[in-house]
């Protein structure tokens, strides 16, 4: 009664400023509603096509728009550069902030700010986090023929590494494991992705990679563990996975309490394991929305149902639990800060040469279509592969320029390809 006495003592003008405020919120909770009938989204993917983060960032986007208010459909881009630092870049500066754009990038990413990188156009701590569909696992896998079995090796024999480049994970666990653990690792960076690194490793330029979470190993390449193609002889994470008890934690190498701190810092991004985020100055009501139908996401029967089929773990992070994280770790001493960096960034301790990302020639027959023809799957010479078909793609079909809708299953074609996905030409008769 007390309350209700307060509210008649006041003032019309106070009465009706409150009822307008009380109209502009609600106003303003429709128009976010109504805002995305109709819309284009677009899911941008830091890594080329067929990686893990690539095969998260599309499931993603094929289910996500059921739990958004007008059901707006969403399309793939790949968008590479700097082990994905560009695209962080790009989503904190240039990339249209009005809640369509959603993006993922590597989860070591976020803590290239933080540790003080200059290349790092953003500040972590102030994107929208809609939140992280896995928390991972990371290991070193080498190929079999390399001779690296042990983690005795990593010490001894000087394995070469690929890495993706500058703030990516393969390249900060690499210069991680040389600086806290005492490895002899050598790096080649500048790969466009995952898949183009594996490439390398089936060809011998490189012996194996780093950072490669055992959720991307299982969905990506399961085969290879089946038929021991690859030796993991360390996994890279606080804890060990239940999959891998038999492989040595990289916990039982750091033991200075300094180093063991740096570590738990650049850990912590396996918590953000596949993380999806907006700008930073994407309207609050938006975010709102998003991150409710990231959440819903998660629970989606369907949506669960296609990331087991493609054996993509699911251990999801809400946005608050991924804000929660990075204020703890923005709030860490300097000491601990700058320890971090220096063990993910000083290269004193790591030879680093630049990839050469080579052409090759393939024969074979067109097996699948996708998307228009900008996906072409392709068998022949007892190989296969997947390809990206871009809009500078050279086609020609029967020795005329053609546009890609005139590529047809079953066509016998020759293809150019740049490392293990990118067509520069096509050419069928």
């Amino acid at each position: 009664m007390k309350r209700i006495i307060a509210y008649t003592g006041m003032g019309a003008l106070a009465m009706g400023a409150l009822a307008l405020a009380a109209a502009s919120g609600a106003a303003m909770a429709q128009s976010a509603k109504s805002f995305y009938k109709g819309k284009r989204m677009t899911m941008y993917i830091g890594y080329s096509a067929g990686g893990g983060y690539d095969r998260y960032g599309r499931t993603l986007g094929r289910h996500m728009g059921r739990h958004i208010p007008g059901n707006p459909r969403f399309t793939a881009k790949n968008y590479t550069g700097a082990g994905s630092m560009r695209l962080a870049n790009s989503l904190y500066n240039t990339i249209k902030q009005d809640g369509t754009n959603v993006a993922t990038f590597g989860r070591q990413v976020p803590l290239e700010h933080l540790t003080g990188n200059p290349k790092a156009k953003f500040n972590a701590n102030k994107f929208n986090w809609l939140g992280s569909i896995n928390q991972e696992t990371s290991t070193c896998a080498f190929w079999h023929t390399s001779g690296i079995k042990t983690v005795d090796d990593l010490f001894n024999k000087n394995p070469i590494v690929g890495g993706t480049g500058v703030g990516s994970g393969t390249d900060i666990q690499a210069m991680m494991l040389n600086n806290l653990m005492g490895t002899k690792l050598r790096l080649i960076s500048g790969y466009p992705g995952g898949v183009d690194i594996n490439l390398a490793m089936e060809r011998g330029e490189v012996h194996g990679r780093c950072a490669w979470s055992w959720s991307s190993v299982i969905a990506t390449r399961k085969k290879w563990v089946d038929e021991k193609k690859i030796v993991i002889p360390l996994q890279i994470a606080l804890f060990p996975h239940k999959d891998l008890m038999h492989v040595p934690l990289v916990t039982k190498y750091i033991t200075k309490k300094k180093d063991r701190q740096a570590l738990e810092l650049i850990l912590a991004g396996l918590v953000m394991g596949r993380p999806f985020a907006v700008g930073p100055k994407v309207p609050a009501d938006r975010v709102v929305i998003l991150q409710a139908a990231f959440d819903a996401t998660m629970k989606d029967k369907k949506f669960i149902a296609e990331a087991k089929k493609g054996r993509l773990p699911l251990n999801p992070v809400s946005g608050k639990g991924v804000q929660k994280l990075l204020a703890g770790l923005y709030a860490l001493p300097q000491e601990v800060i700058d320890h971090a960096r220096d063990a993910m960034s000083k290269t004193n301790n790591i030879t680093i040469t630049k990839a050469v990302v080579k052409t090759y020639v393939h024969k074979g027959k067109i097996t699948k279509i996708k998307r228009g023809g900008k996906r072409v799957s392709w068998k022949g010479g007892g190989a296969k592969g997947k390809l990206r078909v871009g809009g500078k793609t050279k086609i020609t079909v029967s020795g005329k320029k053609a546009k890609r809708k005139a590529l047809k299953k079953g066509m016998s074609c020759t293809f150019t390809v740049k490392g293990a996905q990118k067509a520069l030409k096509i050419s069928c008769g």
